[in-house]
């Protein structure tokens, strides 16, 4: 804890604190220090379950506005979620792409459309997103993207391989980089997909 916390901040640390510990035990205990680095796909519905609980007592998106699902937590407040939640030993997001990288992009660039179709779910842990950013001949370098979206018709189209996707064995859409032309930078695109 940091001593120069204002009292909102120390109030937020021990609500986070408070529901940590008292949710982690029972039937969560088991899934202290599931997942992390090099181990994503362990106990994925166990860490899944655990992830709808957060959504369900409102403590997914916690950054978020208010008015797309979140707490409107500050930066700092922010900070302090992460800190307990890491000191408590809780098990890896399996949703962190779709809050972290997907749902703060349609927050910023969305259309109301786009907010009211993405993010609720988002939210709610309902639809888990994955990252499909590196390419053959690019890498993950953006100013590189062959993957092209075009718009025809009112509709986009998107052409173009890429060849590693975080998380795509359990996500139910995908987040991708593509360039309208090789002289316009890339652009993030999503669509939701199913497993054959």
């Amino acid at each position: 804890m940091n001593e120069n916390e204002s009292p909102e901040d120390r109030a937020f640390r021990a609500e986070v604190r408070d529901w940590l510990e008292s949710n982690l035990s029972g039937e969560f205990a088991h899934a202290r220090g599931l997942g992390g680095p090099g181990r994503e796909h362990e106990a994925h519905e166990e860490r899944l379950a655990w992830e709808r609980h957060m959504a369900a007592a409102g403590w997914t998106c916690v950054g978020w506005p208010k008015e797309h699902g979140g707490r409107g937590a500050t930066v700092e407040q922010q900070v302090i979620f992460h800190e307990e939640y890491a000191l408590a030993d809780a098990p890896a997001r399996v949703n962190h792409i779709g809050e972290n990288l997907l749902g703060p992009t349609i927050i910023a660039f969305g259309t109301d459309e786009q907010k009211a179709r993405f993010l609720p779910p988002i939210v709610a842990v309902e639809e888990l997103w994955c990252q499909g950013y590196s390419e053959p001949d690019a890498g993950s370098d953006l100013a590189n993207v062959q993957t092209r979206a075009e718009l025809r018709d009112g509709e986009w189209r998107v052409t173009g391989q890429k060849v590693w996707t975080s998380l795509a064995l359990e996500a139910t859409g995908a987040s991708s980089s593509a360039a309208p032309s090789p002289a316009r930078p890339a652009t993030a695109a999503c669509r939701t997909c199913s497993s054959p």
